[in-house]
């Protein structure tokens, strides 16, 4: 996405004609489209502007309706100079100062990032009352002179690719791995979060009893999060249990101490109803990996006790034989749900390593955008000892591996990060490195395919996908011993 000129751009008054020449300007190739409203309130501001003495050049530079990769968080105007950041959003007509507040309390979490020197504004057009967010945080009413001042400070705008001063391992929380900023509330819910978040709780609120609830969605749409934040909330109103994969580690113990009634548990541990029976809420994250035998603790703890129960789950992750055959998706479906909501809107991967993802699993998929794949690296080694060189490479460069391998003599298993799916659900990694051998192979149609070895059960695509959608912003692969395939993935970047 380029800057645009504001004035030169917001000229047109025509709908469908300010879109394309909006698109062109700013090689914006998404399928967002402005409407009329926001067309006029830009109009409207920088006529204002122009009546202060902003000239058309002053206009240069400005993102119209930025949004951070990954995070989603949209910007309606902002500008970067290597001093300044300033950021105007734009309201057609009065929302109340209390949302004017919140919105650039949470501009102001993203941009800090920039290092820059913040100035941050909101104009409701039809009225031309403006605001602005001190340095002490707080909601101050302005007029359109101080922010055509700002726009002056701003006129020598930044040159290089605004992209990458966003850094989304920033926002993009693990409550496991970043257990500090958890608690301290450093992370905000991508607004198909906070709307699922508030259709929940109020469902949960007009219960008095037993009540089974379902949040699903696809992986990277930000569940376990969700989960997490949910819990963090409830928690206020009564004991809640997050149940986990494995024993909870270090990051979920400290926040279990210092929230109180809130504590996880793991599903190996959840043996009788007995022992989850003192608790108000139950939320279950990744459900489709627990048994049947857990999944019935679960429910005869829930109405025995009168328990909320929240199941999250992701309908792609049935991994195995057993996990189908378990149909624990079905289970949850038979309950008799207060609520179900999807979470669709995906967060973490971006879109570069979304559109490798898709044509690694088909070779001949179509993708509307062309990528160089800059964060995509692919690696051969002819066997075992030089796959550790090239891991142990990587993982000194910070990198993480994790191991998709599931063979009784696995010569990876010793390495401190031979991650395997149970243990990195819910978990982002900056940078991922993963093993690809002849257990995968291509068919006639270009589709990755899976050899069921050594276990028939679990393909070995089953268990790889889970870990490579982990990982938010470089990918290594490493190619053991399989010539064809590494032909096959190289065909991705000719």
């Amino acid at each position: 996405m380029k800057p645009v000129n504001l004035f030169r751009v917001s000229r047109i008054r025509d709908e469908r004609l300010f879109n394309i020449m909006e698109k062109h300007e700013a090689s914006d190739h998404d399928n967002h489209r402005i409407r009329i409203h926001e067309i006029d309130s830009l109009r409207i501001l920088t006529d204002a502007l122009a009546g202060q003495g902003i000239k058309v050049r002053d206009t240069d530079g400005f993102y119209f309706g930025f949004v951070i990769p990954l995070v989603g968080k949209e910007f309606d105007l902002v500008k970067v100079t290597n001093k300044y950041c300033l950021n105007i959003e734009l309201k057609s007509q009065d929302v109340g100062e209390d949302q004017i507040l919140a919105q650039l309390r949470k501009n102001r979490h993203y941009l800090t990032l920039l290092g820059r020197d913040l100035m941050l504004f909101t104009v409701v057009t039809d009225t031309l009352a403006c605001y602005r967010l001190t340095d002490d945080n707080e909601l101050e009413p302005t007029d359109i002179s101080e922010i055509a001042k700002a726009v002056r400070k701003c006129r020598a705008a930044y040159h290089g690719n605004i992209v990458k001063l966003f850094r989304a391992s920033e926002y993009l929380i693990s409550p496991e791995e970043n257990p500090d900023k958890f608690l301290q509330g450093q992370y905000f819910l991508s607004p198909a979060q906070d709307y699922v978040k508030a259709e929940l709780l109020r469902d949960i609120a007009s219960t008095s009893y037993c009540a089974f609830f379902h949040i699903y969605g696809r992986p990277c749409t930000g569940k376990t999060l969700l989960i997490y934040d949910l819990a963090k909330h409830l928690s206020g109103s009564g004991r809640t249990l997050i149940t986990c994969g494995e024993e909870p580690g270090g990051g979920l113990i400290s926040i279990s101490e210092s929230i109180e009634n809130l504590d996880f548990i793991s599903v190996s541990d959840i043996v009788s109803s007995d022992r989850i029976s003192g608790y108000d809420f139950i939320l279950v994250d990744e459900a489709l990996r627990i048994d049947p035998v857990t999944f019935d603790i679960i429910i005869n703890a829930a109405e025995t006790y009168e328990q909320v129960c929240i199941f999250s789950t992701d309908p792609s992750a049935v991994l195995t034989d057993p996990e189908q055959e378990n149909d624990i998706a079905g289970r949850i479906h038979s309950l008799g749900l207060a609520g179900e909501y999807e979470l669709s809107e995906r967060l973490r991967l971006n879109m570069e390593i979304q559109t490798f993802l898709r044509k690694l699993k088909h070779l001949e998929c179509k993708t509307e955008k062309n990528y160089e794949f800059e964060h995509i690296s692919v690696n051969y080694a002819n066997n075992a000892d030089e796959a550790r060189k090239i891991i142990n490479y990587y993982r000194k460069k910070g990198y993480v591996f994790i191991n998709a391998h599931r063979h009784s003599d696995d010569p990876f298993a010793d390495l401190e990060e031979s991650f395997r799916h149970r243990h990195i659900a819910g978990r982002e990694y900056n940078s991922v490195v993963m093993l690809m051998d002849s257990s995968f192979e291509y068919d006639d149609a270009g589709y990755l395919m899976g050899i069921p070895k050594p276990d028939p059960a679990q393909p070995y695509p089953n268990i790889f996908y889970p870990g490579i959608t982990r990982v938010r912003e470089h990918l290594a692969l490493v190619i053991l011993d399989a010539p064809e395939l590494l032909s096959n993935i190289l065909s991705i970047f000719d």
